[in-house]
């Protein structure tokens, strides 16, 4: 899927914060405290944002049992979540990912790998406060594979995401023989493209632009953050896509001929 010479162009840190964002936080990014322990006692607690909270051992060191602590902090600390992982569990997931993973595979199935070995910890070596599923355990390498099969080979595939009428967050993918050769974003283009007037309208000139710097027509998806959000959240994907489109909400640019078909028909035939 990713090829062993990529080329990154222009590509930085927040183009993929904004993206990470637009992905697994709605508004703000969430917070969340890990405590890291030994049977049950507190060796490390660390808050995803502000780093090693060594105060808060302290303060709670008296709980009786590691599932006191963790309701405890909760209560007290404003985050979201509050994991515990158990220091035999940190051993066993990476035993766990040398023992599955292909050395020989591209990265993003490697990760994948090591994806896989802490998702099976969840319940057992990790636990959460309050209790629910984790995104990390529906997050499926075949699915992400399925959404780089469907695009056409030798071709520029273009996302981009608005907030208002300026540009979240853009992704220039260029794929080749299967693989992804290429991964930049607008800030190549000269001159640059800034905030739109309506982006619904900006849409072809912005293609246009690739196209003169890449001399090549990229497959271009345009939504606004919130349709976005929708598409990420909703179960069936497939389904929510297809609506969006449909009704404008996505916008999109040199669609193949068979999916505009497709699209021409659930208009007619929305049920």
């Amino acid at each position: 899927m990713i090829g062993e010479n990529v080329r990154i162009v222009d590509w930085g840190i927040e183009q993929w914060n904004n993206f990470y964002h637009a992905i697994f936080h709605s508004k703000t990014p969430e917070s969340a405290i890990v405590i890291i322990h030994n049977d049950g006692v507190p060796i490390k607690v660390v808050h995803t944002k502000d780093g090693s909270r060594p105060e808060l051992k302290e303060r709670f060191s008296d709980c009786c049992q590691i599932q006191d602590m963790m309701k405890a902090i909760y209560r007290e600390e404003d985050v979201k979540t509050v994991y515990a992982v158990a220091y035999p569990a940190i051993r066993r997931i990476f035993t766990r990912f040398e023992r599955t993973v292909d050395c020989d595979a591209n990265y993003i199935k490697q990760l994948f790998s090591l994806k896989d070995a802490i998702s099976c910890e969840f319940g057992h070596g990790i636990t959460q406060y309050p209790a629910g599923s984790h995104w990390l355990a529906d997050f499926e390498y075949k699915t992400v594979k399925k959404l780089f099969a469907s695009a056409p080979d030798n071709a520029l595939v273009m996302l981009t995401i608005f907030s208002g009428q300026d540009i979240w967050t853009n992704w220039i993918i260029g794929i080749e023989g299967g693989t992804i050769t290429l991964i930049t974003t607008l800030d190549v283009i000269k001159p640059k493209i800034g905030s739109t007037g309506d982006w619904r309208r900006e849409c072809r000139q912005i293609t246009d632009g690739v196209k003169k710097q890449f001399g090549v027509k990229p497959l271009s998806f345009f939504m606004d953050h919130e349709t976005f959000r929708g598409l990420i959240e909703a179960k069936g994907k497939l389904r929510f896509f297809a609506d969006a489109l449909s009704t404008k909400k996505i916008v999109s640019k040199a669609l193949p001929i068979k999916y505009r078909i497709m699209l021409f028909l659930r208009r007619i035939f929305p049920k």
